[in-house]
């Protein structure tokens, strides 16, 4: 209860403090051959127009769409046409997973890889800003319909065996490595590969990957986890599998893009992902926000 209502206070701090972007000017969805996706609860309403504005303003074109719950109130719905004229929303209940299970962020994921079947696709959460100058290498990866997604410590692309070998040497009880652990014994671990990654920020090339794929990825969790398979983070790891086994897929340079904090220098980076509590920490993503919308007041 005390973490709830803390969490409660951190949030409203931080609407308070980013409260700015609503004089910012609207950005109109322009239509092209790629589609950026959020999922947004309700109470990220202000943080989701923030993320986005910081990181739309980078392209000026892409269609636009939010994941949001049926009981998204009117008004919301209404803020983000205001700020996004052509957004179009998808309600979550609407979308179908089946096979794959429900809840965990499976129904956005299940979304992206029906999407990618006829068009570019980027994930995009809401607690990520791009902080620099120029997104280039993501934009070369949608030129180039290559798969992405970003890594801490410049982790890359392996096969699932030699992903397995690595998961032995972490000492960590999280979801994510309990599976990776058991990659070693899954059919054709030689072949197919993985990224130990995050689906905050991920691109899905046109084709790059199917939904078969992912089915047959999640009958496999399933089997290895057993209970475990329905715990919160195993939609990132499919998410990871799917972008690695894309026709083409590459991970992000490290540290430019990266979870918040990095190790020394956070101004090394020029995008961040703000996970959990670290939202709020230090400040910084609010900071940083207030400055990139005083840019937004006037350009």
């Amino acid at each position: 209860m005390f973490y709830r209502l803390k969490n409660k206070l951190f949030r409203m701090r931080f609407d308070y403090q980013i409260r700015d972007i609503l004089k910012t000017p609207p950005m109109p969805v322009v239509d092209a051959p790629w589609h950026f996706v959020s999922m947004v609860a309700k109470s990220d309403i202000m943080m989701y127009l923030l993320s986005m504005k910081a990181f739309y303003r980078h392209f000026g074109a892409g269609k636009l769409s939010v994941i949001i719950d049926r009981a998204t109130p009117e008004a919301s719905r209404a803020l983000l046409e205001q700020h996004f004229p052509g957004i179009c929303f998808i309600v979550l209940e609407d979308i179908d997973p089946d096979p794959c299970q429900k809840g965990g962020t499976w129904e956005r994921l299940v979304h992206m890889v029906r999407l990618s079947e006829h068009e570019y696709a980027v994930q995009v959460d809401c607690d990520t800003l791009a902080t620099g100058v120029n997104l280039d290498e993501v934009k070369q990866c949608i030129k180039t319909n290559t798969s992405f997604t970003y890594a801490d410590n410049h982790w890359c692309i392996k096969t699932l065996r030699e992903i397995a070998a690595d998961a032995r040497e972490i000492d960590s009880p999280y979801v994510g490595i309990a599976l990776e652990r058991t990659f070693s014994d899954w059919h054709k671990a030689d072949e197919l590969k993985y990224v130990r990654a995050s689906s905050g920020f991920a691109g899905f090339a046109k084709g790059g990957a199917s939904m078969l794929l992912l089915e047959q990825f999640h009958a496999d969790m399933k089997r290895a986890l057993g209970p475990r398979w329905r715990e919160w983070g195993t939609e990132q790891s499919g998410s990871n599998f799917v972008i690695a086994n894309s026709l083409k897929a590459a991970v992000l340079p490290f540290p430019r893009y990266a979870t918040f904090p990095l190790p020394t220098d956070n101004s090394q980076a020029k995008f961040f992902h703000f996970i959990g509590s670290n939202r709020f920490r230090k400040n910084y993503f609010a900071q940083q926000g207030r400055r990139i919308i005083a840019d937004l007041l006037v350009s």
